[in-house]
């Protein structure tokens, strides 16, 4: 799966070199500013330099969300105990949410972990100022968690400006709420939208009956939105489920889980099936906050054992929680990870690429650097991190690249002539001849000579 890695490899690359984020791959003259709001990736452009490679990204991924690690497992320690804080953090490192988030592709949302994980320790520990500093940068790495900002500067001015007055901090955090609406409004509809070739934010499609061009009437609003957080309702329990199993329920003892909702609540009312399960990377933020959460519900049960002493069966449960929480989310996370990609470590064919693979390799090593290039899914970050790429399946090509490097199997498509013929199919005007081929493995590469 690549597809994700070389359009942010090429966007990378171009941010390294001073130049907008052009990514044929998504399609020609395609910003991809104009495509998800996500500036912090510039961020990157001085290592790319450095290490012109996909991998780059991949450890920079790796990086970020290990990096969370950190303020989660210092705060634990501080202010629960040593080997529960301990318990905490590798819990974390283990836990799906983030390990499926490491094994697919490339994703801004890297970015997001460390900084939200910063930023609720800092609010566990009452150090508000770093609370807000390190929400921040939310703001620049995609136009969802811009959500979340206003959210926790309204949690930061409720805890300081309005102690013990309930009423007001409600007041107080309904305004963040709207203040976060707006926030990713303006980018969705007015930032993105003017960097994108179309003048469009492309994803609107995917709200169904919440996309503003159908011009759906409040009633209408009222019946299809439950409609449509209803479907597929086995998957999103599911995911609830799994994302608070984790953290064995504790994250449910503090107010901090609610920040998981918005994220939950923009994946289920999306109208697209990938949107609802565990897989991909979708899971990495609600992770971090349930986390963040568990370790706070933990505190708030340790504060709220000293000063009450009377026995009930819910204390029975949260001495038990608050005794042995840590131990059992380290349990758990060690147990789901037979289920997640962890468990492909253990695995022969993990180490050693195969003969398709080797093949691949070879056929971009044929690819000179600096050209055009049309090729198919796995071959696109490799190619994209020192040429202009573009995905054998955009239909709307009009340029041909100057190579064809495709694996035929991935073309999707499945006619009886050669893979000459193929190649002279997409692009009838123009003539290509063969520098590399492995039959075996259906790999080729193809040079534009008229």
């Amino acid at each position: 799966m690549s597809w994700d890695l070389g359009i942010f490899t090429e966007a990378v690359r171009d941010y390294a070199h001073f130049q907008a984020p052009m990514t044929a791959i998504r399609g020609q003259d395609m910003n991809l500013l104009g495509d998800h709001w996500h500036p912090v990736l510039m961020l990157l452009g001085p290592f790319f330099r450095v290490f012109p490679t996909p991998i780059t990204l991949l450890v920079a991924q790796s990086v970020l969300l290990a990096v969370a690690a950190v303020p989660l497992t210092r705060t634990a320690i501080d202010l629960v105990g040593r080997y529960q804080g301990y318990a905490i953090g590798i819990a974390y490192g283990l836990s799906w949410g983030v390990v499926q988030a490491a094994n697919f592709d490339f994703h801004e949302v890297a970015f997001a972990v460390p900084a939200l994980a910063f930023s609720l320790c800092a609010y566990i520990r009452g150090e508000y100022r770093k609370t807000i500093l390190w929400a921040l940068p939310l703001l620049f790495v995609k136009e969802d968690l811009a959500l979340l900002v206003p959210i926790i500067i309204a949690m930061v001015v409720a805890r300081t400006r309005f102690s013990g007055r309930r009423v007001t901090q409600g007041a107080t955090l309904v305004s963040g709420v709207a203040l976060g609406v707006l926030t990713t409004s303006f980018l969705v509809k007015i930032v993105i939208p003017h960097f994108n070739p179309n003048g469009v934010y492309e994803y609107w499609n995917e709200g169904g009956c919440l996309d503003p061009r159908l011009h759906a009437g409040v009633g209408k609003l009222l019946t299809c939105v439950p409609q449509q957080f209803m479907n597929g309702i086995g998957d999103k329990e599911r995911t609830i489920l799994m994302t608070l199993v984790p953290v064995a329920f504790i994250a449910l003892r503090s107010p901090l889980v609610l920040l998981a909702v918005p994220a939950l609540v923009a994946r289920f009312v999306n109208v697209m099936p990938s949107y609802w399960g565990t897989d991909f990377h979708y899971s990495v933020v609600p992770m971090v906050v349930v986390f963040a959460a568990a370790i706070h519900g933990l505190i708030l049960m340790k504060e709220s054992r000293e000063q009450e002493r009377k026995q009930t069966w819910l204390r029975t449960i949260g001495d038990a929680q608050l005794k042995h929480g840590a131990v059992a989310m380290l349990a758990i996370a060690a147990a789901l990870t037979q289920s997640f990609p962890l468990q492909d470590l253990l695995h022969h064919q993990t180490w050693f690429p195969s003969a398709r693979a080797q093949a691949i390799k070879r056929a971009e090593a044929k690819v000179p650097s600096g050209v055009t290039v049309e090729t198919t899914i796995e071959m696109l970050p490799a190619l994209a991190a020192r040429t202009q790429t573009l995905w054998i399946g955009n239909p709307n090509i009009i340029d041909p690249p100057e190579y064809e490097a495709f694996d035929l199997d991935r073309t999707g498509w499945y006619g009886q002539s050669s893979p000459l013929e193929f190649v002279r199919t997409r692009h009838p005007s123009y003539d290509y001849e063969e520098v590399f081929a492995d039959s075996v493995n259906n790999v080729y590469v193809f040079k534009r000579i008229g």
